[in-house]
């Protein structure tokens, strides 16, 4: 699939339109528009193309490589899910960290929005009883896929820190906390944080969404031939389910806190996840391929 075709399907898929979530773009505040070209560049960035090829390597697998080849693919995505909590955390902090900077009740605003996809991490959702966390949905995945524990794998590979994840992991809490190499304010910090944020969101939607297809796939063409049918859906199913969501979270909080003449701290944020996430996925493709 070529650049043009992967970006053009995407694009059809892209998460709701977020100015639902706010209603209309506020006085010296970053748009609406400016926040939808910034999600534009990424469905024509580096990281769509990698989960693409990710995706096609994923879906070429056969039965006798499966478990050798996709056995240090998941540790990594086990400690690539863990490692967005911290980054999560570490937006919000520098979104409070703005406090005498930023107004009061658009900075409330923003943490309240914030704080909702961190949570549903763990399985909190308002007026429902806590549910089980991603972690352990992930875990439950693992053992359907593969057919063995997942912190006894974990404990058993070579690295407590799987390495393009943890390279990964470095690069946001580097990025995040320290606004990208960059100096300045604390409102420029969060801005900084904020555009890092909303490509974290966006792009994992593209992520879940086609990994969720890619396994179905695996499961109708090698492993129900084989015998075995995948059961633990829940992991995939929700990530695919609730990512666009989560975009639009990220999306209203930016355009809720982000001064208009930050646009470009915006935009360099994302260009920096987008490498590093690509880099991250690029180095996953290869292990399967």
């Amino acid at each position: 699939m070529d650049h043009g075709t992967v970006a053009g399907a995407v694009a059809t898929q892209a998460p709701p339109c977020p100015a639902t979530v706010v209603p209309a773009s506020k006085p010296g505040l970053i748009s609406h528009d400016e926040v939808r070209a910034l999600e534009s560049s990424l469905d024509h960035g580096h990281s769509v193309r990698a989960l693409y090829r990710f995706d096609a390597a994923l879906r070429a697998l056969s039965l006798d490589e499966f478990a050798a080849k996709l056995r240090p693919v998941m540790l990594e995505l086990a400690f690539n899910l863990e490692s967005f909590n911290p980054a999560f955390t570490a937006v919000l902090l520098k979104v409070q960290s703005t406090i005498g900077l930023s107004g009061y009740h658009a900075r409330d605003e923003a943490l309240k929005r914030l704080i909702l996809p961190l949570a549903g991490e763990y399985g909190l959702h308002a007026d429902q009883p806590q549910g089980a966390t991603h972690r352990a949905l992930f875990a439950e995945f693992y053992e359907d896929l593969l057919g063995e524990a997942l912190e006894p794998a974990m404990r058993a590979a070579a690295t407590s820190f799987p390495p393009a994840a943890a390279i990964l992991y470095s690069q946001m809490m580097r990025d995040v906390l320290g606004g990208g190499g960059r100096t300045g304010d604390a409102q420029e910090q969060a801005s900084y944080a904020l555009g890092y944020n909303l490509a974290i969101e966006y792009l994992a939607d593209v992520e879940k969404r086609l990994e969720l297809e890619a396994f179905r796939h695996l499961d109708e063409r090698v492993l129900a031939p084989a015998g075995r049918r995948l059961r633990a859906w829940e992991f995939l199913e929700v990530h695919a389910e609730g990512e666009a969501e989560h975009a639009a979270i990220g999306h209203a909080a930016a355009c809720g806190l982000v001064p208009a003449d930050h646009a470009g701290l915006l935009h360099a944020a994302a260009a920096d996840h987008d490498r590093d996430f690509a880099a991250f996925y690029d180095a996953l493709a290869a292990m399967l391929e």
